[in-house]
């Protein structure tokens, strides 16, 4: 037997759980493999746990953290599948297989909808949204792999990116992220801190110019502020959330803040998440300073303790709540921990992340 998985050797598939199994199969030739590896004589295949064959196996036989169920038109990490239970599993790998029945169809969406996963239709809404902002053969869209995808079809369920029904000034708002980005996950952060910033001053009424000219002003004056505040820990993929909060511990005890995961989306947080309005110099260093403050003092007091895994399989997002305030990290898929938002706890949210 050459396979073993948290030292326990696998003479079959029957070995493993049938979460693993379940999982395994959704990955073109994952079963196949298996079967080959236990009867090879070759070298050993040793995993510390189901996660890690799974996520090896695809990656091994597909250089990508993504399975494809194309009945489904789902891309999925076969890591995230195994989150979701093993009658989840089962209904999708029905529903994988061509089950079509109204009861099945209806459990599918379900499962897709509670555990935020994405289909090729998702997308294509995403694609629609570009193009009714007037922007989707801006330079910065020429390159759409998953995480540019899903940057995108974020800002089509935040409350601040379409809190107004002035679809005038969202062309606005994109005109000036497409302006200001290099990258698509850029566009999206630069695209809400315009909406939010012009909302917040009130200034509707003013001509176009005027509001590009003070939100890049604003812009301008913020982003100075958040250099000193890029770096960040690191652990590896596939961390247990003991593993982040150990990570962000010892980072802290350096005396180093937990950082912004990029420029952009520390402006959107300072604009957010503050009050910030106009001010410049000294103001805005005390806002940024008390901005990170207020987050590393929460993250001290309150580590990390459970993760939603994203649809990659690999970034997680870990709320962390306080007396009124809560806070976001989130670990990218290369391990990266970054801070996502700081602000007060809004009613019911940490029974909502509860469930």
């Amino acid at each position: 037997m050459t396979v073993s998985v948290a030292n326990k050797m696998i003479q079959n598939r029957a070995g493993l759980t049938d979460l693993g199994r379940l999982a395994l199969a959704f990955i073109d030739g994952g079963s196949e493999w298996l079967d080959w590896a236990i009867s090879n004589a070759g070298p050993r295949y040793d995993f510390p746990d189901e996660s890690t064959l799974v996520e090896q196996v695809q990656q091994g036989l597909h250089a990508t953290r993504l399975a494809l169920l194309p009945n489904l038109k789902l891309m999925v990490s076969p890591v995230k599948l195994m989150t979701l239970g093993v009658d989840s599993l089962r209904t999708l790998a029905d529903a994988e297989s061509g089950e079509t029945s109204a009861t099945v169809s209806a459990q599918v969406k379900r499962i897709l909808a509670d555990h935020t996963l994405l289909t090729q239709d998702d997308f294509a809404a995403s694609a629609s949204f570009l193009a009714g902002l007037g922007v989707s053969g801006a330079p910065v869209f020429q390159f759409m792999g998953f995480d540019e995808q899903l940057a995108v079809q974020e800002l089509l369920y935040r409350k601040e990116s379409q809190g107004t029904a002035n679809p005038e000034l969202q062309k606005e708002a994109a005109a000036f992220a497409v302006e200001q980005a290099r990258t698509v996950q850029e566009f999206a952060d630069y695209y809400q801190f315009y909406l939010i910033y012009v909302n917040r001053l009130g200034s509707l009424t003013a001509t176009p110019d005027d509001r590009k000219k003070r939100a890049g002003g604003a812009l301008d004056t913020i982003l100075p502020q958040l250099f000193g505040f890029l770096e960040c820990p690191q652990v590896p993929p596939l961390a247990a959330p003991a593993e982040v909060a150990h990570a962000v511990s010892n980072w802290q005890k350096r005396g180093r803040p937990v950082g912004f995961a990029r420029l952009s989306d520390g402006a959107l947080q300072i604009v957010r998440d503050t009050a910030f309005r106009d001010e410049t110099g000294d103001a805005v260093r005390v806002l940024v300073a008390g901005y990170l403050a207020g987050a590393q003092a929460l993250l001290s007091a309150t580590p990390p303790q459970r993760g939603i895994m994203g649809q990659d399989g690999a970034s997680c997002l870990f709320p962390v709540f306080g007396k009124g305030i809560q806070a976001e990290i989130q670990m990218g898929a290369a391990g990266v921990i970054s801070l996502r938002c700081f602000r007060p706890d809004p009613p019911a949210a940490a029974t909502t992340a509860a469930a």
